[in-house]
């Protein structure tokens, strides 16, 4: 581990173990696990890290991309009980020490979504969010394709992602949107146009009455910002829609990082609640408005 990245870890950590019995809950809604085939360590990990950390309450969202190629980057459609059942145990095994959830985080591919709900309809699952990776077949968000993205117009490409954005809001299935300006990970910052796009959809997402994840993975990539970014965040308070807080860990290690600042920006922004789930039923968390620690 770089000298860096411990510091960052070090701080997240003293944030977190620092909290008092009357600071508000602190979560972390969107962590994945060994199944996704791109996540380390086990599932139990995870659980024992957020307890380290003094988090209150998590949710594992992993990865589930139906799209007949094979699960390259997900866990196949038969593990889905497998993956339930396994966090019904943490849940269980942990209930007085933190509050688990389990959702999915599910890739938009239209032709696949009967399918999805097949997959998903025996299992009660507390969220399911929303995302988009693949534009024109290529997956927007893997390191694979960073070279090729690199060569492709990136106002295109994110006129493209809006589109299957927009589209995957026409279906009532999603509580929330994962990563929403992710297009960006590789790429210079949201030119005015896109994020005037961007603001339609989010316009979408609260007539849609859904939330937000507000993810703060990105400050590791190339974009160096939360999704999403600044100006967006601002819209999703000014519209009044609810967010949710997440690491996007695929790595105990990188649970809860970043959230020290990010909750101090949010606050500042105006917002004082996040959003939580419970078999897809949404409530209110309270944001620690004198700059406690959720």
């Amino acid at each position: 581990m770089s000298s860096l990245a411990y510091q960052q870890n070090s701080m997240v950590d003293l944030f977190f173990i620092s909290r008092t019995d009357e600071d508000t809950d602190v979560i972390d809604y969107h962590i994945h696990t060994p199944l996704c085939n791109h996540a380390q360590k086990s599932m139990e990990s995870y659980v024992q890290k957020a307890i380290e950390l003094g988090l209150q309450e998590i949710c594992f969202l992993d990865h589930l991309t139906v799209n007949g190629q094979g699960p390259r980057n997900s866990m196949c459609p038969s593990e889905v009980g497998l993956y339930f059942q396994a966090v019904q145990k943490l849940k269980y095994q942990y209930q007085k020490q933190i509050k688990i959830r389990v959702g999915l985080e599910v890739d938009f591919i239209p032709d696949q979504i009967d399918r999805i709900h097949e997959i998903i309809r025996p299992f009660s699952f507390d969220v399911i969010g929303g995302s988009v990776h693949f534009v024109k077949g290529m997956n927007i968000v893997s390191r694979r394709e960073q070279k090729a993205l690199s060569n492709i117009d990136f106002q295109n490409l994110c006129f493209h992602y809006i589109e299957e954005l927009d589209q995957m809001l026409n279906y009532d299935f999603f509580d929330t949107i994962c990563h929403l300006d992710v297009v960006k990970k590789f790429h210079a910052p949201l030119s005015e146009a896109i994020v005037d796009k961007f603001d339609e959809i989010l316009s979408k997402i609260r007539y849609k009455n859904l939330t937000v994840e507000v993810n703060t993975s990105g400050k590791t990539h190339s974009a160096q910002e939360i999704y999403p970014g600044p100006e967006l965040l601002k819209s999703c308070f000014h519209k009044g829609i609810e967010i949710t807080l997440a690491s996007d860990a695929h790595h105990p290690d990188e649970m809860g990082r970043y959230f020290k600042q990010v909750i101090s920006d949010l606050v500042v922004v105006g917002f004082t609640h996040l959003a939580g789930f419970s078999r897809r039923k949404r409530y209110k968390i309270p944001i620690d408005i004198n700059g406690g620690r959720s």
